[in-house]
């Protein structure tokens, strides 16, 4: 997978959510949480991982920012 794929992939699963996005919270990023979100920007996480993680960019802003930090490289 291109990293263009796995923007286009990421892209396209934050968008089936966009309505929820607006009412996060600006949590901190705990080390074990940034491990996570690489671990799912290099494609590396199981579907309940995946699962799990999606609900936590929903609920905190600065780990959905650290997420489209990871992709922009």
């Amino acid at each position: 997978m291109t990293m263009d794929t796995n923007y286009q992939t990421i892209h396209t699963f934050l968008q089936a959510f966009a309505p929820e996005i607006g009412g996060r919270s600006s949590d901190v990023v705990t080390p074990e949480l940034e491990k996570t979100i690489q671990s799912f920007a290099a494609g590396e996480l199981s579907e309940d991982q995946v699962n799990e993680l999606s609900r936590e960019l929903l609920s905190n802003e600065n780990a959905l920012e650290k997420l489209a930090a990871l992709l922009k490289g």
